[in-house]
């Protein structure tokens, strides 16, 4: 696997992950909900990024 895949795997993930932090606090209605919004926020931002980055060349 070279950069390019690990890079655009690895902020596929975070997009997953950071859609699941941003919901479930809500429907579980779990304890600390802000802080888990705000980390569900910068993790799908950090995905986008790399995403967005994955390919040699300008970003998008």
């Amino acid at each position: 696997m070279n950069r390019d895949d690990a890079e655009l795997w690895g902020g596929a993930v975070l997009l997953v992950l950071a859609g699941v932090l941003l919901f479930a606090p809500l429907v579980l209605n779990w304890r600390y909900t802000t802080i888990l919004l705000v980390v569900g926020v910068l993790g799908a931002a950090a995905g986008a990024l790399l995403v967005g980055l994955s390919r040699r060349g300008r970003a998008v």
